[in-house]
């Protein structure tokens, strides 16, 4: 395995941990930080294995500690919803994996970055402007068809859900508690897709830097997310995706 600076490791779990849960593109950030380091290499399939069952466990514990119902709901009540919403996100990956279809580019980030911050700014600002549909089955399939926009890097997948649990009618609370339930299927394909592909488990102090920091970052995200979300709402988080991406078109034009 490549050996990597441990201020990439560092940033790498960071940017990871926090950037997961919140409507911005962990995706995207991790990218934009491999091409600063300017190392083909970097994108390791153990070190996002490794982030993503961390950033799962993160999820898991906070659910359980802090909305145990929620939880609950995962594989209950809501685990029908949960599986419908997952369907749109299932076909889309399979396409884009038999087309072997790859929409990298640090321009594409930065444009994906300022389209979804539009779209959230415009369900804010626009509170005439909603769909109600009376069938929770479809607001999570609607919901999900918004997640596959999250297959653009830069396009936040969290924030996608979001923002279509907003044009539903859901209340803030709601379309977060809605997107953390939807995370979960997510991640858990993502980290076991790339378990799968692993021929050796190997163990070093990177990983072990991995999977610590980026657990406390997603964990403590979580915890600031929710208890501040209805005291600064969600400006601060379209204000810091259009600045980004402005940035990211003006250093790499």
């Amino acid at each position: 395995m490549t050996d990597y600076s441990y201020s990439f490791i560092l940033l790498y779990s960071l940017v990871q941990g926090i950037t997961e849960f919140i409507p911005v593109s962990s995706s995207g950030h991790l990218n934009i930080i491999e091409s600063l380091y300017n190392d083909s290499q970097s994108r390791n399939l153990l070190y996002e294995t490794t982030a993503h069952f961390s950033s799962l466990l993160a999820l898991i514990t906070y659910l359980y500690k802090n909305n145990s119902d929620s939880l609950k709901d995962l594989f209950s009540s809501n685990f029908k919803l949960v599986v419908i919403s997952m369907i749109p996100a299932l076909a889309m990956g399979l396409f884009i994996k038999i087309l072997n279809l790859n929409f990298l580019s640090l321009h594409m980030i930065a444009y994906t970055s300022i389209i979804g911050a539009v779209m959230l700014l415009l369900v804010i600002k626009f509170k005439k402007i909603r769909i109600k549909t009376r069938s929770l089955k479809l607001d999570f399939f609607i919901a999900g068809l918004f997640q596959c926009l999250a297959f653009l890097p830069g396009f936040s997948r969290s924030g996608s859900c979001i923002t279509a649990f907003l044009l539903l009618d859901k209340k803030r609370e709601q379309a977060i508690k809605n997107s953390l339930l939807m995370s979960f299927p997510i991640i858990l394909i993502s980290f076991l897709s790339n378990a799968k592909e692993l021929n050796l488990i190997s163990l070093d102090i990177n990983l072990l830097i991995i999977f610590i920091i980026t657990f406390i970052s997603a964990y403590l995200t979580l915890l600031f997310f929710i208890k501040y979300i209805n005291r600064i709402g969600f400006m601060p988080y379209v204000i810091y995706r259009i600045l980004l991406g402005l940035i990211l078109l003006i250093y790499f034009s």
